[in-house]
């Protein structure tokens, strides 16, 4: 996630407001290219409205970083796991148990719809988004009203980055780190027993997102430390051809464990990369035991390295 990126977020917020009764400020109407995601000029329902917010938000994503489809690389889907909440948060807040599941929704009100046959067409041929969502099975099936408990604090995340803009507001950021850690130990807590990975990876996500923040912001003030047993989300860049690389690790080792609590690449705008080589002695040791000097040779090379690259792969430097 990032500030653009979440900016996306907060407009869509004016127009489809979160709170039931609120009226918007802005009509969805006024969205670049609307008659793409209504060519009838009749969307008047709230499902209508939703999908047309989802679509949307799509695009700002795939037109930005195109090539996250066949033709390009993939990259974990952290702005798409943050899509997801918000969709499932405004399909639970208006249409109740109408959909079960995303997966439904899109089957139903997208793939099979004709209104939106044209955008899903131009979508799946020019950015591979079909090949995409078909990638994302298992959070696309998690319970909508599981996954829209998880909406207030992908919300904080956009708050704070914009805590960061056009000047720090140090307070805010302040009480809005303090209310992201507390809700996500509240839904730590509340998922820990799940077998459901897909939770335990939006989990990981959201942390991931945080630390981002907290780093952004050591020079500044200091952010409360998250202490969890969730994994690290790791994103690693693949081939079209491959799976999207979603790997969550655990450091198993104990003192490894005690300093570095978050070891993940490609995520929080620096590459951590730890390699620890001891050479072979390139000759036989000798060891005298009175007065005799002994001579061993031992190689030893510790190298680390930061890179100041905000981005899951060098082609797109801030997508997460």
């Amino acid at each position: 996630m990032n500030a653009e990126l979440c900016g996306n977020f907060d407009f869509l917020r004016i127009c489809l407001p979160d709170e039931s009764g609120e009226r918007a400020t802005v009509e969805l109407s006024t969205i670049k290219n609307y008659k793409n995601y209504c060519p009838d000029e009749n969307c008047d329902t709230d499902l209508d409205k939703i999908t047309i917010g989802f679509l949307w938000l799509l695009e700002q994503y795939f037109t930005k970083y195109p090539k996250k489809g066949r033709d390009g690389n993939n990259t974990n889907p952290i702005f798409f796991i943050h899509i997801a909440i918000w969709l499932s948060y405004k399909l639970n807040q208006k249409l109740g148990h109408k959909f079960t599941k995303i997966s439904d929704f899109y089957t139903n009100s997208i793939d099979n719809s004709s209104k939106y046959r044209q955008f899903t067409s131009d979508a799946y041929r020019y950015s591979g988004l079909d090949d995409f969502i078909e990638k994302q099975t298992d959070l696309l099936n998690i319970n909508i009203k599981d996954l829209s408990k998880f909406y207030h604090a992908s919300k904080l995340i956009c708050s704070m980055y914009g805590d960061f803009s056009p000047n720090i507001n140090k307070d805010s950021l302040l009480n809005n780190a303090n209310e992201f850690v507390k809700i996500y130990q509240e839904l730590e807590t509340n998922f820990k027993n799940t077998n459901d990975s897909s939770c335990k990876q939006i989990l990981s996500a959201l942390l991931s997102d945080y630390n981002v923040l907290k780093n952004k912001s050591a020079n500044i003030t200091s952010l409360p430390e998250i202490t969890t047993d969730v994994p690290a989300y790791i994103s690693r860049v693949t081939s079209s051809s491959s799976s999207i690389g979603n790997r969550l690790f655990t450091v198993n080792n104990k003192e490894l464990k005690k300093y570095f609590h978050y070891i993940y690449a490609n995520i929080n705008k620096q590459i951590i990369l730890f390699v620890i080589w001891i050479s072979e002695t390139s000759s036989k040791t000798k060891i005298k035991r009175k007065n005799k000097k002994y001579k061993e040779e031992n190689e030893s090379l510790i190298y680390y390295s930061k890179s100041s690259d905000y981005s899951m792969n060098s082609n797109n430097s801030d997508i997460f």
